[in-house]
């Protein structure tokens, strides 16, 4: 009876556990408030004391129902007309959930919902980790999630008076039970994603859903090819970096489609060239075969389309992905031997800046200084603007200052052809500044060309990657100067001032960074994918054994136990500092103590707003930015800053009243800006 007994407690207690797991996981890989997860933790503490002292809670059962109501309209109301966060409501629901269930008496089925809603947090943790400490995270998940079914399952014997189990062992050995089953289940996890061949399937199912294709670039282009194209919000390619720390300024990213270099009267034409396969082996592409250091990485995902173009940035050294032959032309053009393709993910290795070219790889060819006939005013125009520039450096700057001054950008009354966009009306949009570019460029001296693709796009900063729509179509021009190929552009910028600017909601952001997640890990988990995964889990590995001592010929017997000790200590340490460093982090430079909670909830704000890139600018920066975008919100912003630089920064502490009406002020501004 004392063993029965002592086993009961022991299994209540991992039970308990299991239960607690998911809120230290939020807590470590999410932003979740940390009010909710110490109210989550305050209600489990509170609910095993009191199921330990088997406290009557009549009343408080009564109430579960209606708590859970209000707890699911005070969500809806925050989301729709509040803080209209979709992660925030949904994290406030299930953790009012949780902590409601937590103080309640709990049969076996409640038992399992707290499983359920510990195994979502988990999931939720899952989806956002890239680091090893996650592994120690899930196998103390899965040892409790053992020990959970199994006191779960005596429960229900007992609720439906039928015999337990019949094996009652020590609570050492149930230990020792749990201590193997989470051994085992992590093992078997790892040998499944090692062993298991990652199979790209949406290859052979979507081939047949061409009409929910992009369109794409043609072989010519007009002064209204591009215009049509950008008229489209869908999306057309999603863009990771994964090996940059900070996230990539969207208006320098030109992912170049198609490259022009003949231009006939009213439009740029593809130069038909001869056709040769890029250097192959494997699944890698090797474009260029020249070892340079400086190099960035971007994980590239194109959506469906009708075209056999393959976008790319910069100068492309190396392309890694599952496709048949890769075509090059003598342009610089990259295409699929298919005049199509399904959604396709690849891995391209490219310099920002291309490589300086001589002898037989350089200058380009005349056709590059080619003039049309019948445009000699255009001709005589470049010159003069030109003037007397010596290096072709300077005759293009010169001709870049020429559309800066008396252009305007406009898709609503454009010049109707190119003489007219230079000399008369000098509206247009990407087509005409591309076109009007290149051909001043060539009447100057310098060789030219048009290239077509996308600019920019939306930083979605859920899952840290770049949404490039079809509205972010855009043309411009390349032209070679000191030896290579140089990205001019004379088109303005215009930012939220562009016609086809549409900034997505919070909730379309969520959605769309679910859609990638599916397509990246579960329609496009590639075999590369897995091999980095393992890669990195084994050096990690060898990392942590070298670090103890492990190496080969040690006596790892006899060191195994300090070793995993001073291990284990290591990685409390590391993971309390971690801890430490992401909430000083979120804090930002300006938060020497603690924010209130008016105050936090307008950082919070701020941040979703896209007005704090990083966690050093301060709240009066942030503030200043809102109001550049939105001049209406000044005489908010004004009245809040004064009284928060006096609460933060004063000399003096602000009287009670001044400081409620700091935080009253905080919440206005909150309240107008997400309006």
């Amino acid at each position: 009876m004392i063993a029965a007994a002592g086993t009961e407690r022991f299994h209540r207690w991992v039970l308990r556990a299991h239960w607690l797991l998911g809120i230290p996981l939020l807590a470590y890989y999410t932003q979740t408030s940390p009010a909710l997860l110490l109210l989550a933790a305050a209600a489990w503490a509170a609910g095993a004391w009191m199921d330990e002292a088997d406290t009557p809670r009549a009343t408080l059962s009564r109430l579960g129902t209606p708590i859970v109501a209000l707890l699911f309209l005070a969500a809806t109301a925050d989301l729709f007309f509040l803080e209209r966060d979709l992660l925030a409501s949904v994290s406030f629901l299930i953790l009012g959930i949780q902590s409601t269930k937590l103080l309640l008496p709990k049969r076996a089925r409640d038992g399992w919902q707290l499983c359920a809603i510990s195994l979502l947090e988990f999931l939720v943790a899952a989806s956002v980790a890239d680091d090893l400490a996650f592994a120690l995270f899930s196998f103390a998940y899965l040892a409790a999630s053992a020990g959970a079914m199994w006191s779960l399952h005596e429960q229900e014997a007992e609720e439906a008076g039928r015999p337990a189990g019949g094996f009652v062992p020590s609570p050492g050995v149930a230990a020792r039970v749990l201590l193997l089953a989470g051994i085992g289940g992590f093992l078997m996890t790892a040998a499944l994603f090692a062993v298991v061949p990652r199979l790209e399937f949406r290859r052979g199912t979507q081939r047949l859903s061409r009409a929910d294709a992009v369109i794409g670039f043609s072989d010519r282009i007009t002064l209204r090819e591009i215009t049509g194209i950008k008229s489209d919000r869908r999306v057309a390619a999603r863009v990771e970096f994964p090996f940059l720390d900070r996230p990539p300024d969207p208006g320098g990213l030109y992912l170049r489609g198609i490259l022009y270099s003949r231009y006939s009267g009213d439009g740029w034409q593809l130069m038909k060239t001869p056709v040769s396969a890029v250097s192959r082996g494997g699944s890698l592409h090797v474009v260029d075969p020249e070892q340079r250091r400086s190099s960035t990485v971007a994980d590239i995902t194109l959506e469906p389309a009708g075209h056999p173009r393959l976008f790319t940035y910069g100068d492309p050294l190396r392309i890694e992905g599952v496709f048949g032959p890769l075509l090059a032309d003598q342009e610089g053009n990259l295409f699929l031997s298919q005049p199509g393709h399904a959604t396709m993910r690849y891995r391209l290795r490219f310099t920002e800046e291309p490589p300086f070219r001589a002898g037989p790889a350089g200058p380009p060819g005349r056709q590059y200084l080619e003039f049309p006939d019948g445009l000699e005013d255009v001709r005589a125009l470049g010159v003069g603007l030109a003037g007397t520039a010596e290096t072709d450096r300077a005759r293009a700057d010169r001709l870049l200052d020429f559309f800066r001054t008396g252009f305007r950008y406009t898709v609503s009354d454009p010049a109707p052809d190119l003489r007219s966009f230079l000399f008369s009306e000098k509206a247009g949009f990407c087509e005409h500044y591309a076109a009007g570019l290149a051909l001043l460029l060539r009447a100057a001296g310098v060789p030219s060309r048009v290239a077509a693709g996308y600019l920019g796009g939306e930083w979605n900063e859920v899952g840290r990657y770049l949404i490039v729509r079809q509205s972010d179509a855009h043309a411009w021009v390349e032209a070679w100067i000191g030896g290579r190929w140089v990205t001019l552009d004379a088109t303005p910028p215009l930012g939220a001032a562009s016609p086809f600017y549409a900034k997505t909601g919070s909730i379309g952001l969520y959605t769309d960074w679910l859609r990638q997640r599916w397509d990246k890990y579960v329609m496009s988990y590639s075999l590369r994918m897995q091999a980095d995964a393992v890669s990195a889990g084994w050096s990690g590995m060898r990392r942590t054994g070298r670090a103890l001592g492990l190496g080969p010929g040690a006596r790892a017997a006899a060191m195994a136990r300090p070793a995993a000790a001073v291990g284990a200590a290591a990685l409390a340490l590391f993971l309390l500092l971690r801890r430490k460093r992401e909430s000083r982090r979120r804090a930002g430079a300006e938060r020497h103590t603690p924010l209130p909670a008016p105050y936090g909830r307008l950082v919070r704000r701020l941040e979703r707003s896209g007005l704090r890139n990083s966690p050093g600018i301060p709240m009066e920066d942030m503030v200043a930015a809102a109001v550049r975008s939105r001049p209406e919100l000044s005489e908010d912003a004004s009245r809040f800053l004064s009284l928060y630089l006096r609460d933060r920064f004063g000399p003096a502490p602000l009287p009670p009243d001044a400081r409620a009406e700091a935080f009253r002020s905080a919440d206005r501004f909150r309240k107008r800006l997400s309006a």
